[in-house]
């Protein structure tokens, strides 16, 4: 009865230690196949790390301000200078425009401030021009330069 019992017990053990032993090979699997996923994704963020962040524009961006505001007849109220200091792998310009209507006004801003490659607009600054109903604007727009 003894040695049926000890038998016995060494069975379940034995069957015990098959189950963790499968478990645990499960599980390396499971952390294998993760691993491999997660290779797989940093190869991908070092490649996309490389690419430029957005398309870039071709076009010097005075030339683009120009043709913008040329298209809603307003380049004669127009006044670029290239920005001395920017961020790295960027390009800027100062925009100043005077004597325009606010329609004309909105409507060069909303033409910038959609564009694709993206463009970025700040520092804008809007005043009345004394005497009449006009408004002068100024702000800076800036680009992406491609590598």
């Amino acid at each position: 009865m003894l040695l049926v019992g000890a038998a016995l017990g060494i069975f379940l053990v034995f069957q015990n230690h098959q189950k963790t032993e499968k478990q645990l090979s499960s599980r390396l699997e499971e952390k294998k196949l993760q691993l491999e996923q997660l290779q797989l994704l940093a190869r991908e963020w070092e490649m996309l790390q490389q690419e430029p962040s957005a398309p870039v524009m071709k076009q010097p961006l005075s030339s683009f301000i120009e043709n913008v505001a040329r298209s809603f007849a307003i380049q004669d109220n127009l006044q670029l200078n290239v920005l001395p200091q920017v961020e790295e792998e960027t390009e800027g310009v100062q925009v100043r425009l005077d004597r325009l209507k606010l329609d004309q006004l909105m409507d060069m801003l909303y033409q910038l401030e959609n564009h694709r490659p993206v463009l970025r607009l700040s520092q804008l600054n809007i005043s009345i021009s004394p005497g009449n109903r006009l408004v002068r604007a100024s702000f800076q727009v800036r680009k992406q330069l491609g590598s």
